[in-house]
């Protein structure tokens, strides 16, 4: 599973409410997530809210 800019927009936007900075937040996601790690393994939703919900915090 791969994450897009229009899924954090429309899906995850909730996640985003309190986020100071939402846009750099949202950069540094979409360069983790945007792409599978490698050919023979992709990203589980659940790794993706996990990781996102501590980047998030950071902003």
């Amino acid at each position: 599973m791969t994450i897009t800019k229009d899924e954090l927009d429309n899906k995850w936007w909730l996640l985003f409410l309190h986020c100071k900075d939402p846009e750099a937040a949202k950069a540094e996601i979409l360069a983790l997530f945007s792409e599978e790690p490698d050919g023979q393994h992709e990203w589980s939703e659940q790794d993706i809210y996990e990781q996102m919900k501590k980047i998030i915090s950071k902003y």
